[in-house]
């Protein structure tokens, strides 16, 4: 029996859902230890170092106010470069095994002649 249209979906969804997750989970380090130093570094620049010299701003320190816009940021720039990495690596390998079937296909040629 052939799945509905809607079932093909979810099995889809499903399929690269597990996919992406097992491949988090294997380079983890990769994808939560740099945005953490780059927050880290912005806190410590903006926040501590020249955080004191502006002074407060409708009665909020300067650090409160950058304080969201600075994990937004991070949240944003780390959540496209996992899809770009993603499809990168997908379409590297893909490139790769080309390569590795025309190798193949030329030795055999030659080979054969």
């Amino acid at each position: 029996m052939i799945p509905s249209r809607a079932q093909q979906h979810l099995i889809a969804l499903g399929t690269i859902a597990y996919k992406e997750t097992h491949r988090y989970l294997r380079i983890w380090p990769q994808t939560l230890l740099p945005p953490a130093v780059t927050m880290t570094l912005y806190f410590i620049i903006f926040g501590n170092l020249i955080g004191p010299r502006i002074g407060t701003m409708d009665g909020y320190a300067y650090i409160d106010f950058i304080v969201p816009g600075i994990i937004m940021m991070s949240v944003i720039t780390n959540s496209y470069t996992n899809v770009a990495s993603s499809f990168l690596a997908q379409n590297f390998s893909v490139t790769l095994k080309k390569c590795w079937f025309l190798r193949r296909r030329i030795t055999s040629f030659c080979w054969a002649t």
